[in-house]
């Protein structure tokens, strides 16, 4: 039988896409090397570069030079790089973001409180004990952010920890903002325990409410901030948004405890 003929990358991308999509290949798995795939899709490893080049772009492999492509997990910050860049251009500001932020996480912690796991709500109480114990600031920020993660996954609905991944680095951003204002740190900080206590007695409603107030503190105490865009506000205390996806890079959070 005639070997079938892939005349351009796309049609091989394409193809590869679709054997991780399926589950032929699964995460972990190691890709064919270059000259099998050029001998099975019948191209130059010219064109078999490009292609895992943009598996690569797409998020679905990585390449580690030497051992091969090996297909990959779902990250928790693959829309964050960018959301944030698309912050910068659109002068998002810290009220966008805390109205966002109101909309996703409040429904969040109901949920967490009414359809979490006790593995997940677990998740939920470690993260707040190791907020309860950092001093230094990216330490603060990055509980914080681990905290807030394990409510958005303790939900059980995907979704929900896709579009919280997706502006992590915007509020890891707000959060050091947050918690270099020992105003704000005092104010906001004991609701985490109370957004915990909710979670933990099985009380959407009372989850919902304490989310929705440590959330609303931003609107009282950032004064002009609120509404000056993000990424100026951060550049004036020294924090630069573009950088804040590389702080978080290698550091997961929860994802990688909580299956997602």
């Amino acid at each position: 039988m005639a070997q079938p003929l892939y005349p351009n990358q796309d049609a091989v991308l394409g193809q590869l896409e679709r054997r991780i999509l399926s589950g032929t290949l699964q995460v972990g798995d190691r890709l064919p090397s270059e000259r099998s795939l050029c001998t099975e899709y019948n191209v130059s490893r010219p064109v078999i570069r490009e292609v895992l080049r943009g598996l690569q772009e797409r998020g679905y492999i990585e390449i580690h030079p030497g051992r091969g492509s090996f297909v990959r997990a779902v990250g928790a910050s693959d829309l964050a790089r960018p959301l944030a860049r698309m912050a910068q251009r659109t002068g998002v500001t810290p009220r966008d973001l805390v109205t966002a932020r109101t909309m996703l996480e409040c429904e969040a912690a109901a949920m967490a409180a009414s359809h979490g796991t006790d593995e997940q709500i677990d998740l939920v109480r470690q993260a707040l004990e190791a907020h309860q114990m950092a001093r230094e600031l990216t330490s603060l920020a990055r509980s914080d952010l681990a905290f807030h993660e394990a409510v958005a996954h303790a939900g059980g609905n995907p979704v929900i920890a896709v579009m919280f991944g997706s502006i992590r680095t915007l509020v890891y951003g707000l959060m050091l903002r947050s918690l270099s204002d020992r105003e704000v740190l005092e104010a906001g900080d004991p609701w985490h325990q109370t957004i915990y206590d909710g979670i933990a007695r099985r009380d959407p409603e009372a989850a919902r409410a304490a989310m929705a107030e440590h959330l609303r503190l931003a609107l009282d105490f950032y004064g002009p901030d609120l509404d000056t865009p993000l990424d100026d506000v951060l550049a004036r205390r020294g924090i630069h948004v573009a950088r804040l996806d590389d702080e978080l890079t290698g550091w997961a959070g929860v994802s990688s405890r909580s299956g997602a």
